[in-house]
């Protein structure tokens, strides 16, 4: 049911003074903090009506009103205005990625401690599955006798190494063991990559099988772990900072859920959203832990891949200032995870 321009502009108010207060909202304190023009009295009387449209409710200790999960989804749709971050937080933000540049899990934790640190709410990043990514380079190089540092760099920036036990070997036979090993396996996806260095093994009777068959080992533990997307996530105490999680008994399942990481993954399995970023408030969300809940998210590209970037907090957030932030954070990965 559309509003007409009063009740949407009492609606707005409510709204933006229960986010800043998490106060019910009563006539009086509209009829002063907003100047629409109209007495408290019909202030009440079209509150009274936003109530009976499901667009507001009433709390039982209090005279005054706050949003429905209905009333939050239409000030999201429709009066929620666009807010820039300030020169000072964007400098932050950024001064966060500059300062990560040299890997891609180095970024995503950046990620995470920015919006963690300019909101009061749960961040979250949830990397992509990098089956879909190539290797670049492989190099092996002396750590000490009798072992070498393995290094592989995929097409993403993804750096992964270990350390491994090998014969004796020059800095020659180093070097030629790292050319034969990018001879067969660089430009070769993530899934496909332990395959191909099970067909050199085969091929190869030399002193280095011994080495090949470790690096095997080693990109069969790499494929195995990017099956699933890695999660990043910061701020978790920041919820119990909200008045309405004040109550533990009220978060416990939910801390426990997070903390497992499982809780994010499902949640964003089933978003469907179109939306750059995307709003899911309360009941719209699928996951029943997080029904009193509003979640904010975008997505980012790593290659061929998505990965997203959200944050969870109470449905009483500041949506305009959490879609700036993820908006802008999005900016930044995209920026920096195509150097």
């Amino acid at each position: 049911m559309a509003l007409d321009e009063r009740k949407a502009q009492i609606l707005k108010a409510v709204v933006e003074d229960y986010v800043k207060t998490g106060l019910p909202v009563g006539s009086r304190a509209v009829a002063r903090k907003y100047r629409l023009g109209v007495s408290p009295a019909t202030i009440r009387n079209e509150m009274a009506d936003l109530e009976e449209m499901g667009y507001l409710d009433k709390p039982h200790t209090s005279s005054g009103r706050i949003p429905s999960d209905r009333g939050y989804r239409f000030y999201v749709d429709e009066l929620m205005t666009d807010v820039r971050l300030s020169r000072e937080e964007s400098a932050m933000i950024e001064s966060l990625f500059r300062s990560k540049i040299r890997d891609v899990v180095s970024l995503l934790k950046a990620t995470v401690k920015a919006l963690s640190e300019a909101t009061d709410y749960l961040a979250f990043v949830l990397g992509p599955e990098y089956v879909t990514t190539t290797f670049e380079a492989v190099y092996l190089l002396p750590a000490s006798v009798g072992r070498a540092l393995l290094v592989i760099v995929s097409d993403v920036g993804v750096v992964e190494n270990c350390i491994i036990d090998v014969p004796p070997m020059s800095r020659e036979e180093m070097e030629y063991v790292s050319n034969m090993l990018r001879r067969h396996l660089c430009h070769v996806s993530l899934d496909q990559v332990h395959t191909k260095a099970q067909e050199l093994l085969s091929r190869e009777t030399s002193r280095y099988s011994e080495v090949i068959a470790q690096v095997a080992e080693y990109l069969m533990s790499i494929t195995e772990e990017s099956e699933t997307e890695q999660l990043f996530m910061g701020g978790t105490a920041n919820l119990l900072n909200q008045p309405e999680f004040r109550d533990v008994n009220r978060v416990q399942d939910l801390l426990e859920a997070i903390e497992n990481g499982s809780l994010i993954r499902n949640i964003m399995i089933t978003q469907t959203h179109t939306t750059d970023p995307a709003i899911t408030i309360g009941e719209e969300n699928e996951v029943e832990k997080v029904k009193e809940f509003s979640i904010v998210y975008g997505t980012f590209r790593l290659g061929q891949s998505a990965g997203r970037i959200g944050l969870l907090g109470p449905k009483r957030m500041n949506y305009p200032r959490a879609v700036a932030i993820i908006r802008y954070c999005e900016q930044m990965l995209n920026k920096y995870l195509v150097r």
